[in-house]
């Protein structure tokens, strides 16, 4: 029987964890420990990184370097569609960090807002609960969603090889840099920036920076980069005739049979001497290959045939081989410009039987030299479309019966013959535009939706992202990310998430337990061990006052205090419930 003591069982612990939330409103970032900073990428060595360099490297390492490759192999199945949070980090950003005494456990999801004036303009940014940022005055819907964004080259991240003359790993200057003719030109397989993660060679090309002023509207593709080919007739300052171009490794889901698609792009219509030169002097019948998926496919090693007369002992037996493709495709889109004072875009099919195109004014050289637009193309139903900056151009009806599709690889700047060979036009006009914010989509877009497409550089409503477990937002778009940089903060509000963990206990004192007093005044002599005649009878019974909680190692961790004394009973069990909150 226990007199001071009792042990307590798991049964009698019971542990709640609870969330309370506490609201935030206010402009002054100081009076809640919040402060904003400007990130910003350098090559230079990292010894030498301004503080907005550091800042940029470590975000870069913890949440957005490789994050679609790294997501997709760590196999997040609590998170299964991790398309639902978009992270793509440019050359700038700009960095709110709250204190973690304000927003706790985390910033509670779908409550940040941010208000911020620049230029004359207010942008009200708003998290979605997935950790995006977005506009709200723009809004998030009638944005095709990015599951069906099959092709994506932005390029991202382009601006690491704006300077071919930088390793930008370790910040020090190429001594022995590789070149091609007299040019400097980027030669590299990578992955798109879309969550197919599509295979892209390069071959030949260079990365500009996009103009600060631009399409209309006039939203720019500020902190964009554009994909340059030096294209061209072949001379001893430029070799690349046929040899300046971008491959797409083929995929099924990119021959779009008969299935509803789209593609999208920016142009930039270069404003130089050279354009100016060659416009009107340019008379290419054939046009310029912008985008193809046909000509030749790549095939497997002869030497892997079975029961083939080559011997995969003979040299070149294991190579990849090229053999004609399927004369049909899926798209083509050609660009024509002769002697004039405009150019048309042309977007074709062919179904190796019956082609079916349609044909629009895109450029007109007074008007629109040094100016950017975006195009974009679909098939929507039986019907061809071309826009411009969210306008319906032209359409024609898509007359192919049978199924546009092959094996060929896509294609960007050029064509592929047959025989495997590479092949543009030699066209002069090529010097004069250039493209950026390459996209496909398996799926037809809605008038608002091209609209939105049009307007947003990426594609996407989101301009950047909020970490609630770290209390970071983080603008990260090409028109958001300088908005730290000259901006006015006009509001910010956010609830916090403070968990609360509430501990209830139940002692249970049965019939005949505690009944020894420790009160000093129920003994003979003050701090005695003799108790005192009237504690020594049937009658007597202690009362409770206070109950104790200690660990294994007899130390006192809680203490209850009863409102009134209650009578220890021998006849029935009596529990106490003690609660406390951590």
């Amino acid at each position: 029987m226990p007199g001071i003591f009792k042990k307590l069982n798991a049964s009698d612990v019971k542990i709640t964890p609870f969330e309370a939330h506490k609201q935030y409103n206010t402009v002054d970032l100081a009076s809640i420990g919040a402060s904003t900073s400007s990130l910003f990428w350098s090559n230079h060595n990292k010894s030498k990184f301004s503080d907005g360099s550091k800042k940029y490297y470590q975000l870069d390492k913890l949440y957005y370097r490789n994050y679609i490759q790294e997501r997709a192999h760590r196999l997040e199945l609590d998170d299964a569609t991790y398309t639902t949070q978009e992270r793509r980090l440019y050359k700038s950003a700009s960095l709110l960090s709250l204190s973690q005494k304000t927003f706790g456990s985390e910033v509670q999801p779908e409550s940040f807002t941010l208000g911020v004036t620049k230029g004359g303009i207010t942008y009200n940014i708003q998290d979605d609960g997935f950790g995006n940022l977005f506009d709200s005055n723009i809004g998030k819907n009638n944005f095709p969603n990015e599951d069906n964004r099959v092709l994506y080259i932005a390029p991202t991240q382009a601006f690491k090889k704006e300077d071919l003359y930088i390793d930008n790993n370790t910040g020090n200057r190429i001594v022995n840099v590789e070149k091609t003719g007299s040019s400097l030109v980027y030669n590299n397989t990578v992955y798109d920036d879309s969550y197919f993660q599509n295979i892209v060679t390069y071959n030949n090309v260079t990365f500009n920076r996009s103009n600060e002023t631009g399409f209309t509207p006039n939203t720019g593709l500020i902190g964009n980069y554009r994909i340059a080919h030096p294209g061209g007739a072949a001379t001893s300052n430029s070799p690349y005739e046929d040899a300046s171009y971008i491959t797409i490794e083929n995929k099924s889901y990119l021959n779009f049979n008969d299935d509803d698609f789209a593609i999208s792009w920016y142009f930039e219509f270069r404003n130089n001497d050279i354009f100016e030169r060659t416009w009107t002097n340019n008379a290419n019948a054939e046009g310029d290959y912008l985008l193809t998926k046909e000509g030749a496919q790549s095939s497997p090693p002869l030497g892997s045939e079975a029961g083939g007369a080559f011997s995969t002992k003979a040299s070149g037996a294991l190579a990849i081989t090229s053999t004609p493709a399927n004369p049909a495709f899926p798209y083509r889109v050609r660009l024509f410009a002769p002697a004039g004072e405009s150019a048309s875009l042309e977007f074709s099919r062919f179904d190796g039987d019956t082609a079916s195109k349609v044909t629009a004014v895109i450029f007109r050289r007074l008007t629109d030299k040094g100016t950017n637009a975006h195009i974009l193309l679909q098939k929507k139903g039986s019907t061809l479309e071309i826009y411009k900056n969210g306008v319906l151009l032209n359409s024609a009806t898509d007359n192919t019966s049978k199924p546009c599709q092959n094996n060929a690889d896509v294609l960007i700047y050029n064509k592929r013959s047959p025989n495997g060979t590479y092949y543009n036009a030699s066209s002069t006009w090529e010097f004069g535009w250039e493209i950026t914010q390459l996209m496909m989509y398996n799926k037809s877009l809605s008038s608002a939706e091209i609209i939105n497409v049009s307007q947003s550089v990426t594609g996407t409503p989101n301009v950047g992202n909020i970490f609630y477990d770290n209390g970071f937002a983080v603008l990260t778009h090409p028109k958001y990310m300088n908005l730290f940089s000259g901006g006015t903060l006009n509001s910010l509000s956010y609830k916090n998430t403070h968990l609360i963990t509430e501990n209830e206990f139940q002692c249970t004192m049965n019939e005949n337990e505690f009944e020894f007093t420790t009160n000093n005044s129920a003994r003979k002599i003050s701090k005695g061990e003799d108790i005192a005649d009237f504690a020594t009878g049937s009658n007597f019974k202690p009362y409770v006052t206070t109950i104790g909680l200690y660990d294994d190692n007899a130390n006192l961790l809680v203490v209850g205090k009863l409102a009134q004394p209650v009578r220890a009973s021998s006849e029935t069990n009596t529990t106490f419930v003690i609660r406390y909150d951590t």
